[in-house]
């Protein structure tokens, strides 16, 4: 946008007036857009099919786990968080069993209806069930409750009915998957202290019958003073034997649960602190993937760089799991060497006893073995009874999980909310539109005012010519559009057609000038410019005219200025009309006025004149004609014509010759003002042609039409060939953005006169 056309002018009120005249402007543009706005998000709302939403919560509640009563009373720091839960509810394997349970893939309303003659695809190719269990996840939406413990879930599809059975079924099979998971260890851990128990049951027998057999054969007395050190030391190793071979089971069953890739609380020792916020990462990245998935592709950066983070945490967390699974089996293992340490050292006593023939020895021996067995069965059964216990809980519902409310039966569609779309395409169509209106006007490269042409070259404004209020206010969207799409482009408005000769319009003038002194006559047709100066005296445009007349009388001294070229950087920009207008005003101020029709390639003065073309500027240039043969009376007096002539195939060596040169002589001293109508300076190059015999140039640029790029290169052109510019007329000036409001007042005031 040119500076002016935007500029702030006199205060917030005269800034206000500025940019509601842009709109004004540009009403039909900012209106179509709005239409075209608030039409489509209508019809996208009324026809778009609802979806309803389903809704559901449930409370999630610290973490059961079946201890020992001693760890019973810690409070549980484990318990997994929020976004754990969340990544549960949105996670594949439970989407599958879903879509297993409900046969989802024979559904028509969620696979949709085969194509004719086709069969539903084969629920068994992994391409239809990945597309089937992403088009579950997107359905599902889970956000946990601020303050609380419960989790939202929905599920939304364009059936009611379905969307309720759907998320009803979704909890089912959650719950089904948590208590899995939470006693699939104790269930494992039960079967191998079964067999644990079998066998130390086995060697208590064992053990109890060599005693009674060796009691009885012996006749065991009880000990002596210096046999009770052996057995008390005997006995201390063997409860010593006991306790490492508790300690290897436990830390045998803790090494097989984190093999297994189970890591939860184990035996009464927490997991590590690191494997834990690995766990809660990994938990809230999935479901930050999750809920994005929905909306972006998995190519998307966004998307790639959480899936590399979820991927580091996740080998981070195997990489953890592993070290836990290695340092369990090396303390296995540990325990294991010291059990077999501990049995060594028991049988070297036991050894050491025999050796010293003592039967009490020997026999007391096999007793505190037995007893030690009978201490070691009685831990195992305990914590058999413990993991029984979890283990029966499978057949109830989960303690800390379970469903406050199930899922309702959707009565409104959640989308589209017809009501805010509207609103909103109401919005946004009037803020489009405007900001449209505003972008249009700031891709306007054209002169619209005086200041424009100013910056942009220069020259001084001899005068503006205001626009017909229809042309300034076109009320035709289809023109307005055309008009905005040859802006887009840098081509200006776009051009009018040619009119239609009026000789008899002309006629008519001759006539009224007869009888009213040169009166136009006031039936003449409206929104032309020719002679406008005297169809219509009146006119906003009649007077400036005449104050471009008066400017130029008084801008030099009489005679200083007597040969004027006037032209215009492109075509279409009323210079014709221009010199017509401005020969009619200098002859109204009884000013001997002779105007050249110069451009003899698309010659218009006398069609604008109502006269014959007859002989011409080309007659006189290329035969021996006298110059006072050419002069032809125009209907208006102290105003003449020189028609162009035919058209030649040489204009620029016939505007150039001696005898043009002659011409302009001849005419310098017959008349007070020499008009040359010029044909484009940008392009051709008749006017520069001309422009050493001539006085002065007069540029005409059309208001909102002529690109400003195209006036410098005009002054450019003129400056390169030393070439005299007098100023420039703006054509089609709108008259509010050139003078404001009181211009516009003026105006009114015209007409009403």
């Amino acid at each position: 946008m040119t500076d002016s056309s935007m500029n702030i002018k006199d205060g917030p009120v005269a800034t206000v007036q500025h940019y509601w005249h842009i709109l004004l402007k540009w009403k039909w543009t900012a209106l179509f857009f709005f239409v075209v706005v608030v039409g489509g998000v209508t019809l996208f709302s009324f026809l778009t099919p609802p979806i309803f939403t389903s809704k559901g919560s449930i409370w999630i509640e610290e973490q059961l786990n079946i201890l020992p009563f001693e760890d019973v009373q810690r409070p549980d720091n484990t318990s997994q968080s929020p976004q754990s839960y969340s990544q549960l509810l949105q996670s594949r394997a439970l989407a599958t069993k879903v879509i297993d349970k409900l046969r989802l893939f024979e559904n028509p309303k969620f696979v949709g209806p085969p194509p004719k003659g086709e069969k539903l695809p084969d629920p068994s190719d992994p391409v239809f069930r990945e597309r089937l269990i992403e088009n579950f996840l997107t359905r599902i939406s889970v956000r946990p409750i601020e303050r609380t413990k419960l989790l939202e879930v929905t599920f939304s599809d364009r059936d009611p009915k379905f969307a309720s059975e759907t998320l009803n079924a979704l909890f089912d099979e959650y719950i089904d998957m948590i208590i899995r998971q939470r006693y699939e260890t104790s269930e494992r851990a039960t079967e191998f202290l079964k067999t644990q128990i079998a066998t130390v049951r086995t060697e208590i027998e064992e053990s109890e019958k060599k005693l009674n057999e060796y009691g009885t054969s012996k006749n065991i007395l009880p000990l002596t003073a210096s046999e009770a050190p052996t057995i008390a030391k005997l006995s201390e190793v063997n409860r010593a034997v006991t306790d490492a071979t508790l300690d290897r089971v436990n830390k045998y069953d803790r090494y097989n649960q984190l093999k297994a890739g189970i890591v939860t609380e184990l035996s009464g020792s927490p997991i590590d602190s690191s494997v834990r916020g690995l766990q809660d990462q990994f938990a809230r990245l999935s479901q930050e993937y999750a809920r994005r998935s929905g909306t972006l592709k998995p190519e998307y950066p966004e998307m790639q760089r959480l899936k590399s983070e979820i991927d580091s945490v996740k080998e981070n967390l195997q990489n953890e799991s592993k070290k836990m699974t290695d340092a369990a089996y090396a303390d296995y293992q540990a325990a294991l060497t010291k059990e077999y340490s501990l049995l060594g050292l028991l049988e070297k006593l036991r050894t050491d006893a025999f050796k010293a023939n003592s039967n009490s020895i020997v026999y007391n021996s096999l007793r505190i073995d037995l007893e030690n067995k009978k201490s070691l069965i009685e831990s195992l059964s305990k914590r058999r009874s413990e993991t029984d216990l979890s283990a029966q809980l499978r057949s109830l519902e989960a303690a800390n999980i379970w469903v406050v409310d199930k899922a309702n039966f959707p009565l409104r569609p959640m989308s589209p909310n017809k009501r805010k779309n509207v609103l909103l395409g109401f919005l946004a169509g009037l803020a489009g539109g405007i900001g449209l209106a505003l972008g249009v006007e700031y891709l306007n490269n054209t002169v619209k005012t005086s200041k424009d042409v100013t910056n942009s070259t220069g020259f001084p404004i001899l005068g503006s010519i205001p626009a017909f209020e229809k042309e300034a206010n076109p009320k035709s969207p289809k023109a307005e559009f055309k008009r905005i799409v040859n802006i887009v482009r840098g081509k200006g408005e776009p051009r009018k057609e040619k009119e239609p000769k009026r000789k008899e319009v002309f006629v008519g003038l001759a006539r009224q000038r007869d009888q009213a002194g040169g009166r136009a006559e006031q039936e003449a047709k409206p929104a032309s410019i020719e002679l406008i100066a005297s169809r219509e005296p009146q006119s906003i445009q009649a007077e400036s005219y005449r104050s471009i007349r008066t400017t130029l009388l008084v801008s030099a001294p009489p005679g200083n200025i007597k040969s004027i070229l006037i032209t215009s950087p492109l075509a279409q920009e009323g210079k014709s009309s221009t010199v017509a207008n401005l020969g009619l005003t200098l002859s109204q101020a009884n000013k001997r006025v002779i105007m050249v029709d110069s451009d003899l390639r698309k010659p218009k003065l006398s069609r604008i004149f109502g006269l014959q073309s007859g002989t011409g500027l080309t007659h006189y240039v290329s035969s021996r004609i006298e110059a006072a043969d050419l002069l032809k009376s125009t209907p208006f007096p102290h105003l003449f014509l020189i028609s162009s002539g035919p058209i030649p195939t040489n204009p620029i060596e016939l505007l150039t010759s001696e005898k043009m040169g002659n011409l302009i002589s001849f005419l310098k001293q017959s008349f007070d003002y020499i008009l040359f109508d010029a044909p484009p300076l940008l392009a051709v190059s008749d006017a520069v042609a001309m422009g050493p015999m001539i006085d002065g140039v007069i540029l005409v640029a059309r208001g909102g039409q002529t690109p400003i790029p195209a006036m410098k290169q005009a002054k450019q052109k003129l400056d390169t060939h030393k070439i005299k510019c007098i100023g420039v007329i703006l054509n089609g000036v709108d008259i509010v953005e050139q003078d404001g409001y009181y211009a516009k007042q003026y105006y009114n005031y015209s007409k009403a006169e």
